[in-house]
């Protein structure tokens, strides 16, 4: 009688990932996400961050820009009524505002001490009050 031959099974490995969550490998920790989750967020918050001071500075500009030039139009329209001036006071943004025209240091000198008389005036008599 001949053996037998025996029949061999063969073994068959599959991996297969595990959807539980189960394997170590696979998972992300928590903190590991959350840290993700933080430097995307920063990264947003800082691209939307330049945006608005690139934004915001644009207009500061514009603004100045325009203010100049009101002053500078204003200055032009005092100077054909009068040659000395000096203008001072605040603007709608509460920003101080001084504008002067002397032609010579004579007339700069004139204006000082009509300042002074004016500010001694004030001072003992308060006639601005």
């Amino acid at each position: 009688m001949e053996p037998k031959k025996q029949k061999y099974k063969s073994k068959k490995q599959t991996n297969i990932n595990s959807l539980s969550g189960d394997n170590k490998n696979d998972i992300i920790s928590v903190s590991t996400m959350m840290e993700i989750q933080q430097k995307v967020f920063e990264e947003i918050d800082n691209l939307e961050l330049q945006k608005s001071l690139l934004d915001w500075e644009k207009k500061l500009k514009q603004k100045q820009k325009i203010g100049k030039r009101d002053l500078s139009i204003l200055k032009d329209t005092i100077s054909e009524y009068m040659n000395t001036f000096l203008l001072f006071g605040y603007n709608l943004d509460d920003d101080r505002v001084i504008i002067q025209k002397f032609e010579n240091p004579r007339d700069r000198d004139a204006m000082m001490e009509f300042l002074k008389n004016i500010f001694i005036k004030q001072q003992s008599e308060n006639f601005l009050d």
